[in-house]
């Protein structure tokens, strides 16, 4: 099975012509184009669809459950990977939205992977309904807690010397993961309160989401693609000690033994098993960087004639 690498979601307005046309450019593994419910984006959006995955990003296009057909005839097309839902509160939310997406495809007559569905959770009820969520329907692949979103609906202040989304982040990641659907979302505060930062502390935060289990980071700003992308990428010394952890096992099974020692540690089945899931991770990543850098050179190319 093909591991989902989708490290960094970069947000760009759909209107906003300048930043459409510069999203490619940021190595950003999916951008998102925000127009939900503004007619005057959806106009462009076709262009815009095309600018934007000219480096080989995944496009999406963010839309509302509740008003969401217009936006979806204008997107649903060649070159849109899926669609960032938000308002989607019930299983009945997701299921509408799906059968649009059916209909419209077939009225493309695409021959290619159904839309697929990051459903956005904005309020109490959907993070205590995410299990509901993320069982909806095969096209949902991702799940991001919009903890800005979440604190508005249950009418706090954010704070940033006390985490009050642990319960619900904690919640989200098991429901969604133990679904086979990728948990995404970036560390308290910046999750609540999104701003621009330093690299380090964005890579520092970012490391805090993916080792509590998020698979990747909804970006707001251009300067968080570079160190979400690194944080949840396999170091190269991480990568090099989990092949000799693999080596050294598979060595000691060829012996007889089920446990061995490696640098002062035991290596055993449950950490040879990690050691499978890293290497296939730094795999998984490698391609899809490839999959950009060529993509970004066929587009630089293009530009340079």
């Amino acid at each position: 099975m093909k591991l989902l690498v989708r490290r960094s979601n970069l947000v760009v307005p759909a209107d906003d012509a300048a930043r459409i046309a510069d999203a490619w450019r940021h190595d950003a593994d999916a951008v998102t184009l925000d127009g939900a419910g503004r007619p005057a984006a959806r106009v462009q959006l076709r262009d815009a669809i095309r600018a934007a995955g000219q480096g080989g990003a995944e496009v999406f296009v963010r839309v509302d459950a509740a008003d969401c057909e217009g936006d979806l005839k204008a997107a649903v097309g060649p070159g849109l990977r899926g669609v960032m839902l938000t308002g989607a509160q019930r299983k009945a939310d997701i299921a509408a939205v799906c059968e649009m997406l059916t209909r419209m495809e077939a009225s493309h007559a695409m021959q290619r992977e159904p839309t697929q569905l990051i459903v956005a959770l904005e309020t109490a009820r959907a993070v205590w309904d995410v299990r509901e969520l993320v069982k909806a329907s095969p096209r949902v692949s991702q799940v991001y807690l919009d903890e800005a979103a979440l604190a508005a609906d249950l009418r706090i202040a954010p704070n940033p010397e006390y985490d009050p989304f642990v319960y619900a982040r904690g919640r989200v990641i098991t429901e969604a993961i133990a679904a086979g659907v990728g948990p995404v979302g970036m560390a308290y505060p910046l999750s609540a309160v999104p701003q621009e930062g330093d690299a380090s502390g964005i890579h520092a935060a970012a490391m805090i989401a993916k080792n509590t289990g998020m698979k990747g980071v909804v970006c707001p700003f251009a300067s968080w693609v570079a160190p979400v992308n690194q944080a949840f990428t396999p170091t190269p010394q991480l990568v090099e000690w989990n092949r000799r952890v693999r080596e050294a096992f598979a060595a000691g099974v060829a012996a007889g033994t089920a446990a061995v020692p490696l640098d002062g540690r035991m290596i055993d089945v449950p950490v040879d098993e990690w050691a499978i899931v890293v290497l296939a991770m730094a795999d998984a990543c490698a391609a899809r960087d490839a999959e950009k850098k060529a993509a970004m050179a066929k587009a630089r190319q293009g530009m340079s004639k």
